[in-house]
């Protein structure tokens, strides 16, 4: 989900954050290499899902260090090993995140809906705005079993249609 003020890298991850990801790595049975440590320490630091290219831009210093493949295997390391999930946003690009970043997410987002800005690509929480607190949920084939119903209604949010009405007409 992307904020009003999305998260940035100002340093490096916290020593917390590095303990972290290789104490996870080591529960795994995994080898503790650098390319692991710092994207899972990326995951593990990050408020919102990344990008390929936003865990190669929060890597420490190392940024040239772990090539851009190395990045994607690792990313998909870590979601077969079922750490870390991925996802495609609208603009058809993969996000990656923690299982329980994701689990948290959705706890907190399974009771309400949210707005999608097409222009910008964020997306809001609508909260108490006359739309359903849970949507009602589809027919599905026997067999399967619904998790959650998510709303997402999509347009152009106030800030991205401010600017449309104060752009002069270049048709005149």
């Amino acid at each position: 989900m992307t904020s009003l003020t999305p998260s940035q890298p100002d340093s490096a991850p916290a020593p917390a954050v590095l303990e972290a990801a290789q104490e996870r790595l080591r529960r795994l049975g995994a080898r503790v290499t650098q390319p692991r440590l710092c994207i899972l320490a990326c995951l593990i630091g990050s408020n919102e899902p990344l990008t390929h290219q936003a865990v190669i831009d929060r890597l420490p210093g190392q940024g040239e260090a772990i090539d851009r493949v190395t990045v994607y295997r690792v990313l998909d390391w870590l979601v077969e090993q079922g750490v870390a999930q991925k996802r495609a946003g609208n603009d058809r690009v993969f996000r990656f995140s923690l299982v329980e970043h994701e689990a948290a997410r959705a706890e907190v987002h399974r009771q309400h809906s949210h707005f999608h800005c097409t222009r910008c690509d964020r997306t809001f929480c609508l909260d108490d705005v006359g739309l359903p607190a849970q949507p009602a949920a589809p027919r599905v084939p026997s067999g399967f079993a619904i998790e959650h119903v998510e709303l997402t209604v999509n347009g152009v949010c106030a800030e991205c249609g401010a600017r449309v009405a104060r752009q002069p007409d270049s048709a005149t």
